[in-house]
């Protein structure tokens, strides 16, 4: 049995929710303080990296009509084969291969983000600056090889509007996100319980929402499948993908064959925390938060889930 198996048997029984977070306790959490303490009295020197600023992505994507594809901390894990089981995404060769291949790419119309940890994070909470000083202790040089100092990157967490960030205007970056598909002919690849801006008016400016829905774990061991259906929809203006590290791939394989394709990660989800004003990563009804418990607690109205179950044109399930 695999670690996301057992994880996910832990999950569904009261003594091993207990045993998850007893390991959390005594294991996680004294673990990653020794991490970040190691890094703030060791790390010598940070990795030189140029970001677009946040007008020259939104016109590069409202504009330019370029595909963004993004590498984060679950990335860079994922390539060296040690990812923890996070999206319940297994560690292959083939999705290393994949990832690698997409973040050294040198197409002109795609768009890498990686997170933009390597300079003081002015507009992030001290929470996740802790957080990326225990990142980088482990992962920064495993970073360094796979960047390229001359080239510009996009901050990763642009999709992380709310949580974690701090003196920004919250609704003005929802607004541009919402202009990338202003008027546009939308379609969703998505996780099983992702349901993404469903309930909410994320995508309601768009003139036209369908959804590929996939496996809500381990994605990519469905992922010449999902392709294969998404190319199907030559109508397509703008694809819009919330899937893990297979959004990462998909984004640039779609983008190779002509389409604008955008890893669009949690926007949702940091739209849902926005609209409810939380100050943590909470729950969010019908909805799967993979950083709040996972699965969804409490099902959306009957009426939301018809509307949501009338824009699916196809379902590819393990």
């Amino acid at each position: 049995m695999n670690l996301i198996n057992i994880k996910s048997s832990l999950q569904k029984n009261f003594w091993g929710r207990i045993l998850i977070k007893c390991y959390h306790c005594l294991y996680s959490v004294p673990t990653s303080y020794l991490m970040l303490l190691k890094y703030r009295l060791f790390n010598k020197s940070r990795i030189e990296v140029k970001f677009y600023t946040t007008e020259e992505l939104f016109d590069m994507l409202i504009v330019q009509h370029k595909s963004l594809t993004r590498f984060g901390d679950g990335e860079i894990a994922w390539i060296y084969k040690d990812a923890k089981g996070y999206f319940g995404q297994e560690n292959s060769d083939e999705l290393s291969r994949s990832l690698k291949k997409v973040l050294i790419s040198e197409r002109e119309s795609l768009l890498i983000g990686i997170p933009d940890f390597f300079d003081g994070m002015e507009t992030y909470s001290e929470e996740r600056k802790r957080n990326r000083e225990i990142h980088l202790s482990k992962y920064q040089e495993k970073w360094r090889p796979l960047i390229n100092t001359n080239r510009k990157y996009v901050d990763a967490l642009i999709t992380r509007v709310y949580n974690g960030r701090v003196n920004i205007d919250y609704a003005g970056l929802f607004n541009q996100w919402k202009q990338v598909w202003n008027n546009k002919k939308l379609y969703v690849i998505e996780g099983a319980e992702t349901k993404f801006g469903v309930g909410n008016d994320l995508l309601s400016n768009a003139s036209m929402v369908k959804r590929i829905v996939c496996p809500a774990e381990n994605a990519f061991s469905k992922y010449d499948e999902i392709l294969n259906e998404a190319k199907k929809h030559t109508d397509a203006e703008l694809f819009l993908i919330a899937l893990g590290p297979t959004a990462s791939i998909l984004a640039y394989d779609l983008d190779c064959l002509g389409y604008q394709a955008i890893d669009i990660g949690h926007l949702d989800i940091e739209y849902e925390w926005y609209l409810k004003g939380a100050n943590t990563k909470t729950p969010v009804v019908g909805k799967y938060v993979n950083e709040a418990g996972g699965a969804p607690l409490l099902q959306m109205e009957p009426g939301i889930l018809l509307k949501y179950e009338s824009e699916i044109t196809s379902k590819i399930l393990l």
